[in-house]
C-alpha cells in the first residue's frame, strides 16, 4: 500500500501537475496559454521542493475552459481544474498544491482552494483504492 499523508504532514509520493499545453481559447492569438502557465509553474514551484513533478501534456480533453491543469498522486483524490489564467495562477496552483499535500488522502474542501481554483474545478475524481459503502468523502 503506498504511504499518505498524515494530517498536516506532507505526502511522500510524487505529487503531478499536468498542464495541458495545447489548448487556446476560440480566437485567441498565437501562441499557447498553457505553455506560459508551464513555464511560470516551473518558476513557482521551486520553492516547494523535492516530490513535485511538474508535467506537460498535449491534452485534457477540457478544450472549452483553457488553460487546464491535473493534480494527481497515488492513492490520492485527483482535481481537474480549468479556466486557469496563464499570467497569474502559477501562484494560486502553488499555493492549491501546499493545501493538497498536507490532506491524508488529497481531498481539499472548496473553501480551502485558492479563489480561482473554486471557480475553476472540472473535476474531483476519488483514488482507485477508495471503497466505502455509502460512496462518503473523507471528511
Amino acid at each position: 500500500m503506498a504511504p499518505t499523508a498524515v494530517q498536516g504532514e506532507p505526502v511522500e509520493e510524487p505529487v503531478v501537475v499536468a498542464v495541458c499545453v495545447s489548448c487556446r481559447p476560440a480566437g485567441a492569438p498565437a501562441g499557447l496559454p498553457g505553455a506560459e502557465l508551464l513555464a511560470r509553474l516551473r518558476e513557482e514551484a521551486g520553492c516547494l521542493g523535492p516530490g513535485v513533478e511538474i508535467r506537460p501534456v498535449q491534452c485534457l480533453s477540457v478544450c472549452k475552459r483553457p488553460c487546464t491543469i491535473a493534480l494527481s498522486s497515488p492513492g490520492r483524490y485527483t482535481y481537474v481544474f480549468g479556466d486557469i489564467d496563464p499570467a497569474g495562477g502559477a501562484a494560486e496552483i502553488v499555493a492549491c498544491l501546499e493545501v493538497y499535500r498536507q490532506q491524508e488522502h488529497g481531498y481539499m474542501l472548496w473553501r480551502e482552494r485558492p479563489e480561482s481554483l473554486r471557480r475553476g474545478i472540472v473535476a474531483r475524481i476519488p483514488p482507485i483504492t477508495w471503497d466505502t459503502e455509502d460512496g462518503s468523502h473523507p471528511r
